[in-house]
C-alpha cells in the first residue's frame, strides 16, 4: 500500500513538473504578451498651451487661443488620438513673461505635461527656453525670433518653432525690394526680442541682397507717437521705411508716416499679418507691404498649391466656429499641435520621444503656414519660399501678384 502510495505521489509530482516544464518554455513569451496585452492606456494625452490671449499681444494670441479650444474639440470629437482623448492645458500669459514662467513650471511639474505648445512673443519663447532644457520637455513655440531655435544654443535641443523666422522674413522683403527698384531703407523697430532680431537681420542680410541702410531708429511698446524717429529717417532720404514690431506700434507708424507727408513705402514685417492692424491703422494702411504666410488670404491661394487643402479646411472650420478670418498666428498653432498630435500617433508617447520625433521624423509635413522638413540643425525647417507678399488694398489684405 505505501508503494502504491509512493508511485502515485511520483506520478503526479512528474506530471506537475511536466506541465511546469510546459508553461515554463513559453512564460518569457507570455509575459510579455500579457504585459503588452493589459497596458492600460493613459486617461488622456496632456499638453500645456500657452499664448497671450490678452495684453500687448492679444491680436496674436486671441486667434492662437481660439484655434486650439477649435482643434481639441475636433481631434476629441473624431475619438481622440488612437482612441485617447487629448486634453490641453490652456493658458492665457496676458502677455507676461512672469505669468508664463509660473504657469509652464506648473504646467511641467504638477499637470505632468507631455510637450508645451507656445507661447505667442518672441521674448516670452527665449524666457522659456531654458526651463524647456532644464526639464527636457519638448516645447513648440508660436513665436518668430531666429534666437528661439539658434542650433548654437545647447536649449534648442528641446526647443522647435512654427513660424517663419525673421531672416527668412528679411529675405522675402529684400527680394521684393530688389524687384521694385529700391535700394535705400529706413528701419525704425520695436525694442524688445521681436524687433531687435528683425533689425539684425536687416542688417547682416543688406549688403547680400545690394541695399542700404541710410538710418535707424526704435520705439518702445506702447509708445504713443514716433514722429521724432520718422522726422530722423526722413531727413536721411530713404526710398522705403521697413518697420518691424507688431500690431499696435506698427500701425502708429503707419498713422504718423501719413501725418508727416511721407510719400515712400512703408514695410511691414510679418508681426502684423492680422486684421487688427488693419482695423488700428484704418485708411493709413493702405498700400502697406509684408511678407506672410498663406493663410491670411485663405481664398486667394490657388487650388493646385500643396497647401491648398489644409488652408481652405482649417479656414472653413475656424469661420463656422468663431465668426471671423483667422490669421498666420491661428496656422503656427494650429501646426503646433497637430505636429505634437502626429507624434503622439506614432507612438512617441514620452517627452523624451516627442522631442526625438519632431526633430527626426517632421519631413514634407504640409501645414497650414508651410511645408515643414526639421532636421537636429533646423528646428523649424521653413523655406521663405513658403512666404508670399500681401499688400493692404480698399482696407483688406490681398495677394500681391
Amino acid at each position: 500500500m505505501k508503494k502504491k502510495f509512493y508511485s502515485i505521489m511520483a506520478l503526479v509530482l512528474s506530471l506537475s513538473l511536466l506541465l511546469l516544464a510546459g508553461c515554463g518554455g513559453q512564460t518569457e513569451e507570455n509575459a510579455q504578451n500579457n504585459d503588452e496585452g493589459n497596458a492600460e492606456a493613459p486617461e488622456s494625452y496632456k499638453i500645456g498651451a500657452i499664448v497671450s490671449k490678452t495684453g500687448p499681444a492679444n491680436a496674436l494670441g486671441e486667434p492662437e487661443y481660439n484655434t486650439l479650444q477649435l482643434l481639441e474639440k475636433q481631434i476629441n470629437d473624431a475619438g481622440g488620438i488612437n482612441g485617447v482623448p487629448l486634453e490641453l492645458i490652456l493658458v492665457d500669459d496676458e502677455t507676461n513673461q512672469d505669468k508664463a514662467t509660473q504657469e509652464v513650471l506648473r504646467m511641467i511639474n504638477d499637470e505632468n505635461v507631455l510637450a508645451v505648445i507656445g507661447p505667442t512673443v518672441s521674448g516670452i519663447s527665449l524666457a522659456l527656453k531654458g526651463i524647456a532644457l532644464d526639464n527636457e520637455v519638448p516645447m513648440v513655440s508660436f513665436a518668430a525670433a531666429a534666437q528661439i531655435v539658434d542650433p548654437e544654443d545647447p536649449a534648442t535641443k528641446w526647443v522647435f518653432k512654427t513660424p517663419h523666422s525673421d531672416e527668412q522674413a528679411v529675405g522675402r522683403i529684400y527680394q521684393y525690394l530688389n524687384s521694385e527698384g529700391i535700394k535705400k531703407i529706413g528701419i525704425i523697430h520695436d525694442s524688445n526680442a521681436y524687433g531687435e532680431g528683425g533689425r539684425e537681420k536687416l542688417e547682416e542680410l543688406a549688403e547680400q541682397a545690394g541695399v542700404e541702410i541710410v538710418g535707424i531708429e526704435s520705439y518702445q511698446a506702447k509708445d504713443p507717437d514716433m514722429s521724432a524717429q520718422l522726422t530722423n529717417l526722413k531727413s536721411k532720404n530713404p526710398e522705403a521705411i521697413i518697420v518691424w514690431g507688431i500690431t499696435n506700434e506698427s500701425a502708429t507708424v503707419a498713422k504718423n508716416m501719413k501725418s508727416l507727408g511721407f510719400d515712400i513705402p512703408l514695410i511691414g514685417s510679418h508681426g502684423i499679418a492680422n486684421e487688427g492692424f488693419l482695423q488700428l491703422a484704418g485708411e493709413d494702411a493702405e498700400g502697406i507691404v509684408i511678407p506672410t504666410g498663406k493663410l491670411l488670404f485663405p481664398e486667394q491661394i490657388p487650388s493646385n498649391d500643396p497647401q491648398y487643402e489644409v488652408i481652405s479646411q482649417f479656414n472653413e472650420a475656424y469661420q463656422a466656429e468663431f465668426n471671423s478670418d483667422p490669421t498666420n498666428f491661428a496656422s503656427y498653432a494650429y501646426d503646433g499641435l497637430y505636429m505634437v498630435v502626429e507624434a503622439l500617433k506614432n507612438g512617441a508617447t514620452d517627452r523624451a520621444s516627442i522631442r526625438d520625433y519632431l526633430e527626426n521624423d517632421i519631413k514634407d509635413y504640409v501645414g497650414a503656414t508651410g511645408i515643414f522638413n526639421m532636421s537636429p540643425d533646423d528646428h523649424l525647417g521653413l523655406t521663405a519660399e513658403s512666404m508670399v507678399i500681401a499688400e493692404v488694398k480698399d482696407g483688406q489684405w490681398v495677394l500681391k501678384k
